[in-house]
């Protein structure tokens, strides 16, 4: 079987997802949103002291980069985006990156990065069912 240019693609995502994917999605979402928030009440020092003074410069430059990212990321995966994802891997990557180099970087570290992981995981896991199922009707015509 060859791919001719042609072709049209499969049309898989946009109209035709799930309910319940974009449901999850945007809970999803809602937790992204709310550990970017998390982070620049952190910077503030709405809570206490401010968690751009607290440690070298490497930490705060750290949380910065997470605070700006959770949202971007919260954002594309409220849109159902693929970059949404891609910020929701590369935010968790750096998060769980800075964890492991910085000491008492945030409370209930591991609960969180393996948190992040597992959700990632789960969204991959209902990705390539939705994808799959969308393919098998092609299959059999």
């Amino acid at each position: 079987m060859t791919l001719k240019l042609t072709d049209p693609a499969p049309k898989i995502w946009g109209e035709q997802l799930p309910f319940w994917f974009s449901a999850i999605a945007r809970i999803a979402s809602l937790f992204l949103m709310a550990t970017g928030i998390l982070y620049w009440v952190d910077m503030l020092g709405i809570l206490g002291e401010s968690g751009l003074v607290r440690g070298p410069w490497q930490e705060a430059g750290a949380r910065v980069l997470l605070a700006c990212s959770f949202l971007i990321a919260s954002v594309g995966v409220w849109q159902l985006t693929f970059w949404g994802v891609v910020m929701w891997v590369l935010s968790t990557t750096a998060q769980t990156a800075s964890i492991v180099m910085i000491d008492k970087f945030m409370p209930y570290q591991a609960i969180i990065s393996i948190s992040h992981f597992t959700a990632l995981l789960m969204l991959a896991a209902a990705c390539g069912w939705i994808y799959f199922k969308a393919l098998r009707p092609q299959e059999e015509a």
